[in-house]
């Protein structure tokens, strides 16, 4: 017999993108000025939920606008406000099923604002987002690995593929932090809004469980405990490890980790303290790579073999780079000047180009920094600042070609500002990653099931039961039944002498087939 290979693979369904226009509007909080001038606007989509129905991906999604503007007052001074939008929209994927698992990604395209004309403080949005889906399913076939005795191959090739260990597992975890608001923030009177971002930062493999490392990232929008109830937003990382166990995954074998914030609560414990509790899903998948070499993938005769499209992603190869960015810039004319910085943090980082090349994947982007300071003011009042640096860089990745796709992610891995003179100097360290797939689409060939014929067995009817009547004996009651009186005592234990039953008695007799 020719010779096979059980492999477990996550077959692609289908993809698909699609154009999505979000439209909607959003307001300036009541604590904050009026606006006079956008200095600038960022945009960036989460999914919120998924639903894969037949042949089509529904997508609920949400939009989350940041905006710096000049404010509307004698100082002309600096603020920011965020906003959310949520949206729903769809991706027709031919071939999608309820249940299958999927991959749903938003790149934001552009983002205008424009004031509404009946309230100064709103603002109609209109974005154009990518909203790429695919859907995949995992499968488990016996692949024909050689050609069969007597039979030849017209054509063979090499397949390489991601063989699934296990089963997808999936974890849910809750990560809780007690901690204070920073010194600079008035404390908290009513929190308004959270924001929470799970990120993985580490993962690697024992026997038979997958180790996972990250952080949630928090952005909390609250009013101040002052007079004024002003409005504020402050930012924490809290950073958790967990494990979820994989049967039969050893170190050395290929792991895949995704996080998904489900739920994220935070309140006012002990002042000045907030407490924090976030529930994440953890999905995991571990794989071996498989080179499998000479597949028959046409055969002379295919006569005992079914012929199967094998369509899978495959990963062609990761690299990544440290970026350093460093810029200096003028305290803007709004903003008093600076007498100490207190903290700098990146609120915000987002990849707005890619372009594979051969062996190369160029990408640009920027990431956002808040920046804290105590002012020089008479009452020594504390401000914040934004500043966006731009950076491009390029990942090596050997075998990328330009055909194909790329995931890229982005993390800052350290920032500080300082002051130098009357300006800001800012430094940012990000470390950017990037993994190249391609999707391989090739014919194998699968051994038909070969059904066994099975000689059917006669299957024994049950007892039926009899009144005894004037003049029955055990043996006339054992001829009208084609039975044996053995038979009848054998389902009947309670007779104990065979000459011996009672009109109106109740009796087991069995059907002749047990005969």
């Amino acid at each position: 017999m020719a010779g096979t290979e059980r492999l477990k693979v996550n077959l692609v369904q289908g993809e698909n993108r699609v154009q999505t226009v979000v439209k909607g509007q959003i307001e300036v909080p009541e604590a904050k000025p009026d606006v006079e001038k956008i200095l600038s606007k960022t945009a960036d989509a989460k999914v919120r939920n998924v639903s894969v129905v037949p042949n089509k991906v529904i997508v609920e999604g949400t939009l989350s606008i940041q905006v710096t503007y000049v404010a509307f007052k004698p100082d002309q001074s600096v603020h920011s406000f965020d906003d959310d939008l949520n949206f729903t929209t769809y991706v027709d994927v031919p071939g999608a099923e309820p249940g299958d698992d999927y991959f749903v990604q938003f790149t934001v395209e552009d983002v205008s604002l424009t004031t509404s004309r009946r309230n100064p403080r709103k603002f109609d949005v209109a974005a154009v987002l990518s909203t790429f889906a695919k859907i995949t399913q995992v499968d488990e076939m016996e692949i024909l690995t050689e050609t069969p005795a007597g039979n030849v191959a017209l054509e063979t090739a090499d397949l390489t593929v991601e063989h699934l260990i296990g089963d997808k597992e999936t974890k849910q975890i809750i990560v809780s932090d007690v901690f204070e608001v920073p010194e600079e923030k008035p404390e908290v009177e009513k929190i308004l809004k959270v924001k929470a971002e799970a990120v993985i930062t580490d993962k690697r493999l024992v026997a038979n469980k997958v180790i996972v490392d990250g952080e949630v990232r928090l952005q909390i929008l609250y009013v101040a405990f002052e007079p004024r109830q002003s409005v504020h937003d402050l930012h924490h990382t809290i950073r958790f490890s967990a494990f979820v166990e994989v049967p039969d995954a050893q170190p050395g074998m290929n792991v895949h980790v995704l996080a998904e914030v489900e739920a994220a609560d935070v309140e006012p414990v002990i002042d000045p303290a907030l407490r924090a509790d976030v529930i994440i899903k953890l999905t995991v998948f571990v794989s071996e790579t498989r080179t499998l070499h000479d597949v028959p993938t046409l055969l002379k005769n295919e006569e005992g073999y079914t012929k199967r499209k094998l369509k899978v992603d495959r990963e062609i190869g990761a690299g990544d780079t440290q970026v350093v960015l460093r810029e200096s810039i003028a305290v803007p004319e709004s903003k008093p000047d600076i007498m100490k910085v207190l903290d700098a943090i990146v609120d915000h980082a987002e990849i707005t180009d890619t372009k594979i090349l051969k062996g190369k994947v160029i990408i640009r982007g920027y990431v956002n920094v808040e920046i804290v300071y105590v002012s020089t003011e008479p009452d020594q009042a504390v401000h914040a600042l934004h500043q966006q640096l731009n950076f491009r860089t390029f990942v090596i990745v050997e075998d990328a070609k330009p055909d194909m796709d790329v995931d890229v992610t982005v993390e800052p891995e350290f920032v500080s500002a300082d002051q130098v003179g009357v300006d800001v100097h800012t430094e940012v360290v990000l470390s950017v990653s990037a993994t190249v797939t391609e999707m391989i689409q090739q014919d194998v060939y699968v051994p038909e099931e070969v059904v066994p014929t099975v000689t059917p067995t006669e299957t024994p009817c049950p007892p039926i039961d009899y009144v005894v009547r004037a003049g029955d004996t055990l043996g006339k009651i054992a001829a009208a039944h084609r039975v044996t009186v053995p038979m009848i005592l054998e389902l009947n234990p309670q007779i104990t002498n065979p000459d011996v039953i009672e009109v109106g008695q109740v009796i087991k007799i069995p059907c002749p087939a047990m005969g």
